[in-house]
């Protein structure tokens, strides 16, 4: 049951006016997330047909693709703590003891598979198991080298012979479909008696999309691994925009730029370099983004069903409420 203050909430999320939402155009936004969100709760049980009570298959799962890396190992922390069960498909499986980090706390409580995201059948075996709520897309190759390993904040090394159309979007085309086809929201009605009956919802199910600030960008990037890494990206973009117009998906795409943690010092220099060019204005240049910021804001694009559409650096700290990045820089 929820609390009148989560009632509340979820009223104003679905209100044409709560969240932030901007067209897939990226043209006109809409920034009036509320500053002090409180915490939806995950839906509750999914059912292909009517049930009483508690429906089949947990209901609460939510599929994240890239798990195992710096940003998708965030997003797991947060969908965890906002009552989702987790399931997570990559290369590694697990994360290897040499690349856990902060997400070695994850152990038992995610449920880790091996699989090739690239392949037609991967996702859609384990969405065909059922209770899926949605999915959040985290899987991401920056160079399509060893040297990716440097500038992964997991130290992801790419699979031989991998390409930015094999990793970004041959993996999102099949995860959309197979979200569009295979996951079914719930609602529920209560019955006379207080128990409630789940019925399958009309509404589409969420996807969640990580791509790059720089995919805004109307003209050709100066190096061609940066292009072909945009053209990828691009791509994506416009199958889910074409897909939540057609009432497929309610897509969200996170335009991030540089994604930092406090605790990979690293990348500081480069982080502080894009803070001072974004502070006086250099075109082209977004203000970075914690890895938490941006994963917040992931599961909340899966729980607010106002949020839809493109959403830059602004959006995602709105979005997360995150004010830890303007304490630290003193900007507002």
């Amino acid at each position: 049951m929820m609390s009148s203050r989560a009632t509340a909430a979820a009223t104003r999320a679905r209100s044409p006016r709560a969240g932030v939402a901007r067209r897939f155009d990226g043209r006109r936004v809409v920034r009036d997330v509320q500053r002090n969100l409180t915490r939806i709760p995950a839906r509750a049980a999914s059912s292909s047909s009517s049930s009483s009570e508690a429906a089949p298959d947990n209901g609460n799962k939510l599929l994240v693709l890239g798990g195992t890396g710096f940003v998708g190992g965030n997003v797991i922390e947060r969908a965890l703590e906002g009552g989702y069960s987790v399931v997570s498909i990559s290369r590694r499986g697990a994360p290897s003891a040499s690349a856990r980090g902060p997400t070695s706390s994850l152990d038992g409580r995610v449920d880790w598979r091996v699989g090739d995201v690239t392949l037609p059948s991967t996702v859609r075996d384990v969405l065909a198991e059922g209770g899926f709520v949605g999915c959040v897309h985290a899987v991401g190759m920056l160079l399509a080298s060893d040297l990716n390993a440097y500038a992964s904040g997991s130290g992801s090394v790419p699979s031989a012979g991998s390409t930015y159309d094999d990793v970004t979007r041959k993996s999102a085309f099949h995860a959309a479909d197979a979200v569009a086809e295979l996951v079914k929201p719930v609602d529920f009605t209560s019955a006379s008696d207080g128990t409630r009956i789940y019925t399958t919802s009309k509404r589409p199910p969420p996807f969640v999309f990580v791509s790059a600030a720089e995919a805004k960008w109307d003209f050709r990037a100066p190096v061609e691994w940066l292009e072909e890494y945009l053209i990828a990206k691009r791509a994506v973009e416009e199958k889910l925009g074409a897909m939540t117009a057609a009432g497929a998906l309610r897509a969200t795409i996170l335009r991030p730029s540089l994604v930092y943690a406090f605790d990979k010092p690293a990348s500081f220099p480069a982080v502080a370099a894009f803070v001072i060019g974004n502070a006086i204005g250099l075109p082209f240049v977004d203000r970075p983004v914690t890895a938490g910021a941006l994963a917040t804001a992931a599961v909340r694009a899966v729980k607010e069903e106002a949020v839809e559409g493109i959403l830059d650096y602004v959006g995602i700290e709105e979005l997360s409420c995150d004010a830890s990045f303007n304490e630290l820089f003193e900007l507002n």
